[in-house]
């Protein structure tokens, strides 16, 4: 430690300074400055897009911030019944209730 050149600039302390890194820090980096490319944010930016919307409705406007039902096959029950709820009503509005039930019972 004492061989250091800049013993002294970064530290007061007379055994020196300690630097602990993760164990996984190099894979965190590695993952964040794949995130910093521009096509990745693009690719970032179309997931908000698409996917993201489902999950913010769901969120906000049902104010489902939990799963009521625990254990995989209840949480699993749960998302389903959620998500046919949201695409239920996607259905309806892009395309109307008459259509919607004439296209259910044709």
């Amino acid at each position: 430690m004492l061989s250091c050149q800049h013993f002294n600039v970064c530290t007061n302390n007379k055994q020196g300074r300690k630097i602990s890194r993760l164990i996984n820090e190099e894979s965190r980096k590695k993952l964040k400055s794949q995130y910093e490319q521009p096509e990745s944010q693009s690719i970032y930016r179309l997931r908000q897009q698409k996917v993201e919307l489902p999950f913010g409705h769901i969120k906000r406007n049902l104010k489902v911030d939990a799963f009521l039902l625990r254990g995989r096959d209840g949480v699993k029950a749960e998302m389903s019944l959620l998500a046919s709820c949201f695409n239920i009503v996607r259905m309806i509005s892009i395309i109307g209730v008459p259509a919607l039930i004439e296209k259910l019972t044709s």
